[in-house]
């Protein structure tokens, strides 16, 4: 069992996901339906636009007659779940959460953009690599780390720490706006992939406790902001 700090934003993202899973298991195996954790104030909605839809149906028709509108899962050969199709997942306020954070980081964003002449340092983040957003979004390239690590440069003499952009204010209050989006992952991941889920806490535990051991305040700080699983 693993057990979270109860002050980090992670432990209501994993009250949730275990909420989350629990009502999944019952809809395919026929378990009693969980109760809402009190711990959580939530609204369940479903994110259907249907002028959306028919808009992007209209766009890229499908090749054969399947039209899925209900939940569906695609499996290979061998039974495996390659495709989760849930239509509604995210509904407008989980979209309008997005789109807001997205917003919020539109200065790093813009910075990261380099305009000089290519070159092996800064290929990745070069203007030919980007284009304009048809949704008003600004285009860059950004590394938000809990424990960013240089390529070339090994321990003792260094060590992990929070990426730059992270550091910033605009960081900060991504992490905060994406709390409602991160509940929607981690409830995603859980049920999708529970072993990169478990897997993904341990790591963020030992984390936690590696930064308290070097006394590493940045990084338990930005720990206990940090609403993902993943």
């Amino acid at each position: 069992m693993i057990n979270i700090p109860p002050d980090w934003a992670l432990a209501t993202t994993h009250i949730a996901s275990k909420y989350v899973s629990h009502q999944f298991l019952a809809m395919i195996s026929g378990w009693p339906n969980a109760i809402p954790p009190l711990e959580l104030d939530f609204m369940m909605a479903k994110g259907i636009n249907p002028v959306r839809e028919d808009s992007l149906l209209a766009r890229y028709p499908p090749d054969s007659q399947i039209h899925l509108d209900r939940l569906a899962v695609m499996c290979d050969k061998f039974g495996i779940i390659i495709f989760w199709y849930l239509p509604g997942a995210i509904d407008g306020a989980i979209q309008n959460d997005m789109a807001a954070a997205t917003k919020m980081m539109s200065v790093p964003l813009a910075r990261s953009v380099t305009s000089s002449a290519a070159t092996s340092n800064n290929w990745r983040t070069h203007a030919s690599n980007f284009y304009s957003s048809q949704s008003g979004g600004t285009p860059g390239c950004i590394n938000l780390s809990l424990a960013w690590f240089m390529q070339g440069h090994p321990v003792p003499k260094f060590h992990p720490q929070v990426s730059a952009t992270l550091k910033e204010v605009e960081g900060q209050s991504f992490c905060q706006a994406m709390h409602r989006l991160a509940v929607l992952i981690a409830a995603a991941l859980r049920v999708m992939h529970p072993n990169l889920y478990w897997s993904s806490l341990a790591v963020k535990l030992a984390l936690g406790l590696w930064a308290d051991q070097n006394k590493s305040n940045k990084i338990g700080d930005h720990l206990r902001e940090w609403p993902l699983s993943s």
